[in-house]
């Protein structure tokens, strides 16, 4: 009875570990390009990273299994130095998706590739982060912690306008207190793509109407499709006319570029079909905003 009594117990608390974790989180450490480096190592700090961002809790709300987002860490390190303090350089991979209310289909959140990132690691480092607590030795962690609540920070924006913005409070927090740090990518001014000029334009009131453009996009476009799909893609078509008008007052706003980045396929995918004068519309927006994007013109051919 009372090993029927441990199993139901640890069963309930498995379960509401599972309802309350946010994320969905995939880690993949890829050492492919560093020679005579032990891939053990990297193994280890791939798994390590995956335990810690499976269980731990980033907000206060319950999300069901079903509800929780889906996030990828891709971590392609290009050069490892034991004699500096096992330095590592490379480039980090993010991709984010959060479901669609009442279909099975889960929608891209943001597609981002951070090209200059450097930490220290060696074997048997710990894995830990603390919130206001910033620690050079654990710069993986903080890039990593940035990223979790950019990705948040648009998850509660998706769901009510600037719903988001705590989220995006602390990704500012965490570049504030990194900025001493030898990582570039934390360094004010440095780079029009870099972390710290990516909060900052998400914290900038001009762009308060991309965060919003998230809500109308997600809750009140795809969100209802299930119902209605042309009220949803009538919506989404909507909000393509607004991003013309922030990329007019803001050109080439990184932010900017990521939404149309990440929304690529999904845009040509639900407008593919529609008439020509339409697929001008969302063309004209990506094109404004991407104009180098590969394949962009197939957004006008259609299919």
């Amino acid at each position: 009875m009372k090993k029927v009594f441990l199993t139901l117990v640890s069963f309930v608390l498995g379960a509401v570990v599972s309802m309350a974790q946010e994320l969905n989180c995939s880690i993949t450490v890829n050492a492919d390009n560093v020679p005579g480096t032990s891939k053990d190592m990297y193994k280890d700090l791939e798994s390590a990273l995956a335990d810690f961002f499976n269980t731990h809790k980033w907000t206060d709300a319950v999300f069901q299994k079903e509800e929780r987002i889906d996030v990828t860490f891709t971590l392609y390190i290009d050069q490892s130095s034991e004699a500096n303090g096992g330095k590592q350089t490379g480039m980090l991979s993010v991709t984010a998706s959060r479901p669609v209310f009442n279909t099975s289909y889960t929608t891209p959140l943001f597609n981002y590739q951070d090209n200059n990132f450097t930490f220290n690691y060696n074997p048997g480092d710990r894995i830990d982060y603390s919130e206001g607590d910033y620690d050079v030795s654990q710069n993986l962690m903080a890039v990593l912690a940035f990223y979790v609540n950019i990705v948040l920070g648009l998850e509660f924006d998706s769901f009510s306008p600037l719903g988001g913005t705590s989220f995006f409070e602390k990704a500012e927090m965490i570049s504030a207190a990194a900025r001493s740090s030898d990582d570039e990518g934390w360094k004010a001014f440095a780079k029009n793509d870099n972390r710290y000029s990516l909060i900052s334009l998400y914290m900038d009131a001009n762009m308060a109407n991309l965060r919003n453009v998230y809500y109308e996009y997600h809750r009140l476009g795809l969100d209802v499709m299930a119902d209605d799909l042309n009220k949803g893609k009538a919506k989404i078509l909507e909000q393509m006319t607004y991003l013309r008008e922030m990329q007019r007052a803001k050109p080439f706003a990184v932010p900017l570029q990521i939404f149309v980045n990440t929304k690529f396929d999904e845009l040509y995918n639900l407008y593919r079909l529609d008439d020509q004068k339409v697929r001008e519309e969302v063309y004209d927006a990506v094109a404004a905003i991407a104009p180098q994007m590969k394949d962009i013109d197939k957004l006008q051919k259609g299919n």
